[in-house]
């Protein structure tokens, strides 16, 4: 590089009597402006000194700036002289601020004093005058105040900050604004598109701008920011890809700042840059702010889908419960009206029972027929008509022989044991008196089974219409899909069923839940079929990877259309007819389900032939 060694003085007053008495091995030239970039590099300047009167005029502070920015004189040295008064402290930083120079020549500076600075090549004077100590003094002070203010603007509203900025920014494009940054947009100006580089911060000076986000097929409005808001501020900050779009909505003036001329704007205000960082710092708050109320109100959304879902599944349950109640309470109807009648005929036949004048080995064979009773297999018209034809002789008379083999007593177990007490008492009182120990052990049978089938349907029931535990737990689906079939019993009245129960492991599952899948399936498959049909249910565990338990339900009814299979499992999207009920939210809930269980639900149908439900529950669930 080539050694600087000329001397550019631009100055009103000579500094031809400085120079000679210093005797400074200086080449020196003089001007009244700053000199455009050919005339500097031809003279080689190294030092350039200019008097605070003529860098106060607009062209020379400008040409001067954009002389320092150049690196060719990365080099260079600058020294302000100031003849005027005393500068205040705003100025000298003002100075610094904009065009830090490496010296700052008071007025009424000796001789001496600048030959010295020439000498040392223009470092910092050394020398702690009392004028340089006072400029030292008051520059400190304004940088404290700025320090102490860089984030205390809390007696500045929005509004009056944004005025303050807007303001300023204003004031800096004054007369200084070749590139047009200053701008009147009309409405549908798109100023930042979403998931495009943004290298401009734009500041709303007048109008409104809505930022808008792309969402599926939808273009969803996220704010609207009006004068005194900046916009493309965490993208512009970040370097990241715009987060929305922001498109003007009416006649807007705005202004448009990229990174360079940033800088210029905050290097020419010592007071831009605390108001500016604050406004920024605001902006992002309110940002922040925003997006935790946001996450607020959809983590209270979200609590509330939930709720809601729960309650959809209830009203389904109590929906299909509802239409079971009739079939169940006639189902509870018939074993508690047998039982009735088998209370009502013990009572009648215990006294004879009890106050009769058999012998003992004829009170043993009554004994037997009671207990014979709880297995004895019904007989057919038939079978009692020719069995009894062939015991008359045994018994004496058809009607005798026909009371006996009703009640067994011509068995082989019973025969001989009859033959061995019969002689002593007439054969027909004998008989009589013996059929009501069989009563008695039928009707007991009877009453026992009942009770049984009371106890299946209420477990069902209550099952059916209790909660499951919030942790899932082990249970046996086979045993589920059963309980489902016991209530819907009532219903399966003219209808095939065919069950195939495979060999299923334990599945962690909430059991009460899959149990409402299997009750609305095959609910809805008996609607299908109306009045008759085959319904096959069964069950498989496919030992795969990885492996998994699938359950089917097949009906023969009509099948599905084709243009509303994808349809059924939309809520409320329903195809019962007005007579039967439906709410159209079975299958959304069997879905439900199945995915809660990180299974599938799939149907396959053929119109007039079937249609098939298939769910694969798989077993390693995590």
């Amino acid at each position: 590089m080539t050694q600087h060694h000329s001397l550019l003085i631009i100055s009103q007053q000579p500094w031809s009597t400085i120079l000679e008495q210093a005797d400074a091995p200086w080449r020196y030239w003089y001007c009244e402006d700053v000199p455009d970039n050919s005339q500097l590099q031809l003279h080689h300047v190294a030092l350039i000194v200019i008097d605070t009167e003529r860098l106060a005029q607009p062209k020379n502070a400008l040409a001067l700036q954009a002389l320092l920015q150049q690196p060719v004189y990365e080099n260079l040295k600058l020294v302000l002289h100031h003849t005027q008064q005393m500068p205040s402290a705003e100025q000298v930083f003002h100075w610094i601020n904009q065009f830090s120079p490496h010296a700052i020549i008071p007025p009424n500076s000796s001789n001496s004093e600048i030959t010295q600075l020439m000498y040392n090549k223009w470092p910092i004077h050394q020398q702690q005058t009392a004028q340089q100590r006072w400029l030292e003094k008051q520059l400190a002070a304004q940088v404290a105040k700025i320090r102490a203010n860089f984030f205390d603007y809390t007696a500045l509203s929005d509004q009056q900050l944004s005025d303050k900025v807007i303001s300023a920014l204003y004031g800096f494009f004054q007369d200084n604004d070749e590139d047009h940054l200053c701008r009147t947009y009309s409405a549908n100006h798109v100023l930042t598109q979403e998931g495009k580089a943004n290298r401009f911060l734009w500041f709303i000076a007048k109008g409104e701008v809505v930022l808008k986000k792309q969402q599926g097929q939808h273009i969803l409005e996220v704010a609207r920011m009006q004068a005194g808001s900046l916009v493309g501020g965490m993208s512009f900050v970040t370097g990241e890809l715009g987060f929305t779009s922001a498109v003007t909505t009416q006649r807007t003036d705005v202004i448009k700042l990229d990174r360079a001329t940033f800088a210029k704007v905050l290097d020419s205000s010592s007071q831009l840059l605390p108001l500016f960082t604050n406004l920024l710092l605001r902006h992002f708050n309110r940002r922040l702010q925003k997006s935790i109320h946001t996450k607020l109100t959809l983590q209270s959304t979200l609590n509330s889908l939930d709720s809601a879902h729960e309650q959809l599944i209830e009203k389904e349950k109590m929906a299909v419960l509802g239409q079971l109640i009739s079939g169940i309470a006639h189902e509870l109807n018939n074993p508690v009206a047998a039982i009735i009648r088998g209370s009502d005929t013990i009572a009648k036949q215990l006294p004879t029972v009890l106050n009769n004048e058999l012998t003992h080995p004829q009170q043993q064979l009554g004994h037997e027929l009671l207990k014979a009773a709880f297995t004895l297999k019904p007989m057919s018209t038939s079978e009692i008509r020719q069995r009894s034809k062939n015991s008359i002789e045994l018994f004496g008379d058809a009607i005798t022989a026909r009371k006996a083999v009703t009640i067994g007593l011509d068995g082989p177990s019973l025969r001989q044991q009859y033959l061995e007490c019969s002689d002593t008492v007439d054969n027909s009182q004998l008989i009589a008196t013996l059929a009501s120990y069989h009563q008695i052990g039928n009707f007991l049978r009877n009453i026992q089974v009942c009770a049984s089938r009371i106890a299946e349907l209420v477990k069902g029931l209550k099952h059916y219409a209790g909660r499951d535990p919030e942790q899932p737990v082990l249970a046996d689906l086979n045993e589920g899909i059963a309980e489902t079939l016991v209530i819907l019993e009532n219903r399966l009245r003219g209808f095939e069923v065919e069950c195939s129960y495979g060999l299923l492991p334990v599945y962690r599952c909430h059991p009460i839940a899959l149990q409402q899948v299997w009750t609305n399936l095959i609910a809805n498959a008996l609607d299908a079929m109306g009045t008759h049909g085959k319904l096959s249910v069964s069950s498989q565990y496919i030992e795969a990877s990885p492996s998994y338990i699938s359950i089917c339900i097949e009906d023969n009814g009509p099948g599905i259309k084709p243009e509303i299979i994808e349809k059924i499992f939309q809520l409320n999207f329903t195809t019962k007819r007005e007579s039967n009920f439906g709410l159209g939210i079975g299958l959304t809930v069997c879905q439900q389900i199945v995915a809660q269980h990180l299974g599938r639900i799939e149907v396959e149908s053929e119109l007039g032939q079937f249609t098939r439900f298939i769910i694969t529950l798989p077993l390693n669930q995590t």
